[in-house]
Order: C-alpha cells, then structure tokens, then sequence
C-alpha cells in the first residue's frame, strides 16, 4: 500500500452494479493503477480507499489469456476471487467483522485488453448459502496515462 512503490501508470474507471431481492445498487470508482499487458496475461493493480480517503487495501486483477480472471485482494478485505465462465469456485471472503464462504459463478467474461488499455467486463452470481444470492457485474475501463 503507501510503503509499496509502483509505477500507477493508467486511469481505471470501475462500475459494479449488484442485484439482489429485486434491489439494484450501483457504484463508481474513479482511480489510478499499475497496468501491466501482455498478450498471455494482464495484471491491474489498484489501492483501496474508505470512505474518508485513507488507504485500506490493495487489489490485484489478473486477466488470463483463455478469460480467466482472479481477483486478489488484500488489507481491509482479504479474498481470492477466481472467475471463470461455466465453472462455480468457492472463495473465503475475510474482513475485520468477520469471515464468509461463498461460491462465485461466472456467467460471462469479455474483455479487449491491449497495450494501451482498454475494457474487462464481468456478470458472475454469488451464493452465500441459504442466506443470499445475488448477481454482480463489473464493467472496468483502463486508460494509460501520457507519460511526461
């Protein structure tokens, strides 16, 4: 995180929208990252705010070339998510009030990553046992800065 030194090469606009009981949350993340590309595989590496604008965590997002995607995240939240189409995997999601199990399932992959940017979409559910389900998707732009 703030120790960490990395070269936050692009501009990421994230946004998650979240459907469940019928209710539709949506947000938007505005944020700079490390972009890395090649054509076997991606890594975008962002940090994670609170609400108040203070470090509390770091995600890691890895596009493979056959659209297998991982999502790591460390700090606040600690999970690995894998997301891959046709294929359910569980994933231990850890915070400070407390741990859940659930099970992700991709529905779709696309993404049109290249050197200079470009696009990842993801649509997965989310089953938390008998206790909530939901569908997610993340739509994720990236942006290289101009480098001066």
């Amino acid at each position: 995180m703030a120790g960490k030194q990395r070269n936050e090469n692009a501009v990421l606009r994230i946004i998650s929208t979240q459907t469940a009981d019928g209710e539709t949350d949506r947000s938007e993340l505005n944020t700079t990252a490390h972009y890395r590309y090649s054509p076997n595989e991606t890594e975008i590496v962002y940090t994670e705010l609170d609400e108040n604008g203070n470090e509390n965590g770091e995600t890691v997002i890895t596009v493979l070339a056959d659209n297998l995607v991982t999502i790591h995240k460390t700090g606040f939240t600690e999970a690995v998510m894998i997301l891959e189409c046709g294929k359910t995997h569980a994933v231990r999601y850890n915070t400070m009030l407390g741990t859940m199990d659930m099970l992700l399932c991709a529905l779709d992959v696309k993404q049109d990553l290249h050197s200079s940017g470009g696009r990842l979409q993801l649509r997965y559910l989310i089953d938390i046992g008998e206790a909530y389900s939901a569908q997610n998707s993340i739509d994720l732009r990236v942006s290289l800065r101009s480098s001066r």
